[in-house]
């Protein structure tokens, strides 16, 4: 039988029986063709799952924010600042109310608040519709701290709550644990934050309960026990000047030393007393405002460390 040959393919007899010879090759070329219009078609949908604005919780995208760890004093390590800024936009992008620190080397001159204020306007920060947020700044040269806060950052955090949360943090700020003081100001923010999200913002007579108050309320509680106790002893000891010990127990009892009489009372009228006691006045609390450059009322205190 004849065989005629034809580009990749043999024919045999008359032509109506053919062998394929390149069918490996002409299989994977449309496979690739096949994988490759796949690639296309899902190249949308991917770019728009990794979209950094979150459509199920309307969370504000962090693409173009700030940063919210500015250590232009350069008092962290490489590893510290990397975990301390994650630590930060976590809370604020969960919370939706910024929380920044900054450190410089100087204030040029300025005050600790005004420079904390400028910082926070002049920067961009602030979420939401209210731009909210808190910065804290430390300064070195002048040994300088600062917050500023603004939007819903002035009810979380009030001047007696700003209060709290430096004493947590001062003797670490003081001591030169920076980390340490940072990490506790990102800590208390969250919680101030939560606080005032679901209940009544931490303030004057409702601050919180730390470890070391419960601790010292047990120990003077325990002192001023003992020293009470001690104090009766020696009362109960002076009076007993006259008293002699008995050999035996019948030199304690005395013949027909104890009488039994009945009483019996009958309520014949009653009197009620009322006494006009005064409400108790406020302590006060809340936050105190003030006006930035930028002509925007800011929250905050200032101090030393």
């Amino acid at each position: 039988m004849e065989l005629i040959k034809y580009g990749d393919y043999q024919v045999k007899g008359s032509g109506k029986h053919m062998k394929k010879t390149g069918i490996s090759r002409i299989t994977g070329q449309f496979l690739m063709c096949l994988l490759l219009s796949f690639c296309i078609l899902a190249i949308p949908v991917c770019a728009q799952g990794n979209s950094s604005v979150s459509s199920d919780t309307g969370a504000e995208s962090d693409q173009n924010h700030p940063a919210r760890l500015v250590d232009g004093a350069g008092l962290l390590s490489e590893e510290e600042g990397q975990k301390l800024g994650a630590q930060l936009d976590e809370i604020s992008t969960r919370q939706q109310c910024d929380v920044v620190i900054v450190t410089v080397s100087s204030l040029d001159g300025r005050s600790a608040s005004a420079y904390a204020d400028d910082y926070y306007d002049y920067n961009g920060y602030g979420m939401g519709s209210g731009d909210d947020g808190i910065l804290f700044l430390i300064a070195m040269s002048e040994r300088k701290w600062a917050i500023s806060t603004y939007g819903f950052g002035i009810t979380a955090f009030t001047d007696a709550g700003q209060e709290y949360i430096i004493d947590q943090l001062h003797s670490d700020l003081s001591e030169g644990n920076y980390y340490d003081a940072f990490e506790t100001f990102a800590r208390q923010a969250d919680d101030f934050l939560t606080q005032a999200e679901n209940g009544e913002a931490y303030d004057t007579g409702h601050l919180p309960v730390t470890a070391a108050d419960v601790g010292m309320c047990i120990v003077v509680g325990l002192i001023a026990g003992f020293i009470l106790a001690l104090v009766r002893v020696f009362i109960m000891k002076s009076q007993m000047k006259t008293v002699y010990s008995r050999a035996a127990a019948s030199g304690y009892l005395l013949n027909d030393s104890i009488h039994f009489q009945e009483h019996s009372d009958h309520l014949v009228r009653k009197t009620v007393n009322k006494v006009y006691v005064k409400p108790k006045e406020s302590s006060g609390g809340g936050s105190s405002v003030h006006t930035s450059s930028s002509g925007r009322s800011h929250g905050g205190s200032s101090g030393s460390f």
